[in-house]
């Protein structure tokens, strides 16, 4: 014979729970006016304290009983008047409103525009940065050809009398060699 057994642990548990988050609450809130309380009360030790919180109480009271007079006199009047500052308000916010989404309008049409472009620009100002690196490389190639030329062909013989004068030039220091004499790294140019 097999007995079911309900399963109200976890509806237990759970109510356990909610009692003790329950009272972590309440005590949360009661500490929360016992120290608004109590910081209310220190703050009116202060003298000019007071007198701010009794002379707006004062004009908050004067003003309450004027509102709670004119609906007394004319609960309609109130009413009319209160919507009609309800209309002009929501005029108000419709117009500032609509001048939000024309100004949002104008800076997507003026300013992303004009952002669009100066990518544009830059895009083309790169690329033609790299066509005149190219172009560069070509005209120093041919540049190199053309000291190459000119040294190619004076380098034979001019190599053959420097080898021959800096050999000397080493052991004998009578013959002062002029260093522009020697060649250099640099083509076109002669000396170091």
């Amino acid at each position: 014979m097999t007995q079911t057994v309900p399963n109200n642990t976890q509806t237990s548990n759970t109510t356990a729970m909610n009692g003790i988050s329950g009272e972590k609450n309440g005590k949360l809130l009661k500490g929360m006016v016992v120290g608004a309380v109590v910081g209310g009360a220190l703050a009116m030790l202060d003298k000019t304290t007071r007198k701010r919180v009794s002379s707006r109480t004062s004009n908050v009271k004067d003003s309450t009983m004027g509102m709670v007079a004119k609906v007394r006199e004319n609960p309609s009047g109130v009413m009319n008047d209160w919507q009609d500052r309800l209309k002009t308000a929501s005029t108000v916010l419709k117009d500032a409103i609509t001048d939000a989404q024309s100004l949002y309008e104008k800076v997507n049409d003026d300013v992303i525009d004009q952002v669009n472009q100066v990518k544009e620009d830059s895009s083309e100002i790169i690329a033609t940065t790299k066509e005149a690196g190219e172009e560069l490389k070509n005209i120093g190639g041919k540049v190199r050809e053309a000291g190459e030329e000119v040294t190619g062909d004076t380098t034979s013989s001019v190599n053959s009398s420097q080898t021959s004068t800096s050999s000397t030039a080493t052991y004998d220091n009578s013959n002062n060699i002029h260093p522009t004499n020697r060649t250099s790294s640099v083509p076109g140019q002669v000396g170091s």
